[in-house]
């Protein structure tokens, strides 16, 4: 009876679970089902995106909600698989040990109908199985292998072949397979074999655990569900008025509203807080950068030049300022509409030069200031002085900033001022030639002096020449042309006239030499004047003219211009020429005017201090590579400290009757060629030293023709 309580139990409960894998499967379904149709809403109000993406922007109720239930679900799943694995082992353990108990029962109580050969009872015993649902087929074999009694299919002995040896159990094809021998006396006197259906009852086993775990998850989501629901709230609730209040803020743009603290001290709470404060930061940040976008506005606005900003591919401009349509006659917003306004209003003349150079500038990401012009609205030609910024970002050039500057009337003064150096460097060239011409007058003056004092000598011995007495003689002879003899021997003049010819003879031959002297002194005079004209005449004629000249040569002729004026006021020049001086590449011209200039202001300040030696040092030599120095040292009255970089400029002079331009437009000459003019004293009374440094090689940007030629 105990054992037939439980086999009623077992087919209902096996019934029952039956349906379990079933239901199991219908509620996956339904909940794949659910989110399945979620993702699509998603899908069609996003586009496609993967799960994860689509996960992100459910709200976060829907969020602890999927969270809360995947966590259940888990937990459940594992208990479920756990409990399901203990139970379908035990099952099987239980299944096994059941049967093999029943049919050591059913083989005990067979013993006595076998010995006795009593196949009614023997019958009777194994029919009893068919109380046991799971067992459908059991015979009780004699010895000799002939089937004495069996309840179902008759084991036949290709059929008993499959059952395990006695006392063994084995399962095979969805059976349970149980061989029992049957022992009287130690004896054994047949055999059971009994056949269990496992699988049939392992399935019913399965249709209840089916319809428990379906009981079990229905209720653990649905509690799961409410508890969320009501439970999440109290974390949702603060984080979505959070999320309103930012929505709110981003909308309106109104930082002074703030996010109302529902919760305590927890991270919702402090999250809340830390918001606030961050509001209030932006809020003072966003005051200062309108303050600052204000000021800065109003600072591009005060700037005399167009603030700008363009793409770098396309050069099309993004922000131009409003000083446009002051300096131009452009509105920005015809600068910012318009692709190609700016190279379309660029100078025909300009437009590929600035285009192309602008190109370059962006590839390599340099700063750059470049000039051109543009036309202005009014047809005016405009110079603008463009000063850029290259924006470069991860290594790539995204835009171009800078600033547009009118430099038109710099332009117009800068060529007025270009024409107007022309004519200081023409006045400059004239002043020097009327220097030199200076130089040459006072040296013709000093020679012309000379023949002016030879003259006079010739003209005094000539006056107070012996001719008038050698007349009266001449005319005493012609008076005693028919008595000469007696005259001569007994006259008492007569007598003296010989000796008296002969010392007037000795007398004008005396002259005639002196005079002879003076002339030839006069004539040497002359020619002087005439090499001095001469050379003033060839320095003239190729001035603007580099020429490869000897700097010693320069010296000299210009020493021999001013040679009279030293000679008169008694100035000893002292030449240190080095040898190995190489030559220049200069104009002749403005060397001779510099070096005039120079030896004229020496003797002049020779003159003023008036030493007991005046004396002029001239250096030559080099002054380092590829340049040559000709310094020119003095002991006249010196230069104070204050006066030495004076003296150089227009209009600065030291002397009653100077004009001041010399040293200034000698300092101009030699810059001009590529040299310098200097000027050194180590103070009042202590002379002077001026030193010309000159280039071997012309420098000049605009060369002129170079002429050979030595001095």
């Amino acid at each position: 009876m105990e054992c037939g309580g439980k086999r009623s139990a077992t087919p209902h409960s096996i019934a029952v679970r039956s349906q379990a894998p079933k239901a199991v499967g219908t509620l996956v379904a339904i909940v794949k089902l659910h989110y399945m149709e979620n993702a699509l809403k998603g899908h069609k109000a996003r586009g496609t995106r993967p799960f994860s993406g689509q996960f992100q922007d459910l709200p976060i109720q829907r969020k602890m909600l999927v969270m809360t239930l995947l966590i259940c679900g888990a937990v459940l799943c594992v208990a479920i698989v756990a409990l399901f694995t203990f139970q379908v082992l035990n099952f099987r353990s239980n299944f096994q040990r059941d049967t093999a108990t029943l049919a050591v029962i059913i083989a005990n109580n067979s013993t006595a109908a076998l010995t006795f050969k009593d196949d009614k009872t023997a019958a009777e015993i194994v029919g009893a199985l068919q109380a046991k649902p799971s067992v459908v087929g059991a015979s009780l074999v004699l010895p000799n292998g002939a089937v004495f009694a069996h309840f179902g299919a008759v084991e036949d002995a290709q059929a008993r072949a499959q059952f395990p040896p006695a006392g063994e159990q084995r399962f095979a094809g969805g059976h349970l397979l149980v061989t029992q021998p049957v022992i009287l006396k130690r004896e054994q006197v047949g055999t059971l074999y009994l056949r269990s259906n496992y699988q049939r009852t392992f399935r019913q086993l399965l249709g209840l655990y089916a319809w428990i775990i379906f009981a079990v998850m229905g209720v653990s989501i649905g509690l799961a569900v409410f508890l969320s629901s009501r439970l999440g709230r109290r974390i949702t609730d603060p984080i979505l008025q959070l999320a309103r209040t930012a929505e709110v803020i981003g909308e309106k743009k109104d930082y002074s509203l703030r996010a109302n603290v529902i919760s305590g001290a927890d991270e919702v709470g402090r999250l809340t807080e830390s918001f606030n404060e961050m509001l209030s930061r932006i809020q003072s940040q966003d005051a200062a950068l309108s303050l600052s976008q204000k000021k800065m506005e109003a600072l591009i606005n005060s700037i005399d030049g167009i603030v700008w900003e363009r793409t770098a591919d396309t050069f099309r401009f993004t922000f131009v300022s409003r000083q446009s349509k002051d300096i131009l006659g452009y509105s920005p917003e015809t600068w910012l509409e318009r692709p190609n306004f700016w190279e379309e209003k660029l100078h025909s003349q300009d437009a590929s030069r600035v285009v192309e150079m602008m190109r370059k500038m962006v590839s390599e990401g340099h700063d750059y200031t470049s000039e051109y012009r543009l036309m202005a609205a009014d047809d005016r030609v405009v110079w603008l002085r463009e000063s850029g910024t290259v924006i470069v970002e991860k290594g790539k050039p995204v835009a171009v900033r800078g600033i547009f500057q009118d430099v038109t009337r710099q332009k117009l003064d800068a060529e007025q001022l270009d024409k107007l150096n022309r004519q200081l460097m023409s006045t400059s060239r004239l002043a020097g030639m009327a220097e030199v011409a200076t130089g040459v007058l006072h040296n013709v003056g000093n020679v012309l002096n000379s023949v002016s004092v030879a003259a006079t000598v010739v003209g005094e011995r000539l006056r107070h020449s012996k001719i008038d007495k050698l007349q009266r003689a001449t005319a005493m002879l012609r008076d005693k042309n028919g008595d000469l003899a007696e005259f001569l021997t007994n006259d008492p003049k007569g007598k003296v006239l010989p000796n008296y010819l002969a010392t007037v003879a000795d007398q004008m031959a005396g002259e005639q030499t002196k005079l002879v002297e003076k002339m030839d002194s006069l004539g040497k005079h002359v020619e002087h004047i005439k090499e001095i004209v001469a050379m003033q005449q060839s320095y003239a004629k190729v001035s603007g003219v580099y020429e490869t000249l000897s700097v010693a040569g320069l010296v000299e002729d210009a020493l021999r211009m001013n040679a009279a004026a030293f000679d008169r006021h008694g100035v000893n020049v002292v030449r240190e020429v080095d040898p190995g001086t190489p030559p220049v590449c200069v104009d002749r011209h403005k060397v001779l005017q510099i070096l005039v200039n120079v030896f004229r202001n020496a003797k002049y300040a020779m003159d003023e201090q008036d030493p007991p030696v005046k004396r002029l040092v001239v250096r030559v030599g080099t002054a380092g590579p590829d340049r040559v120095k000709i310094v020119v040292a003095d002991n006249g009255i010196g230069i104070p400290a204050e006066n030495l970089t004076k003296i150089f400029n227009h209009g600065f002079t030291t002397r009653d009757f100077g004009h001041g331009f010399g040293l200034h437009s000698g300092a101009n000459a030699a810059k001009e060629m590529g040299g310098t003019l200097t000027a050194q004293s180590e103070g009042p009374g202590k002379g002077a030293e001026f030193t010309l440094e000159l280039p071997t090689t012309a420098t000049r940007k605009k060369a002129a023709v170079p002429i050979e030629a030595s001095v």
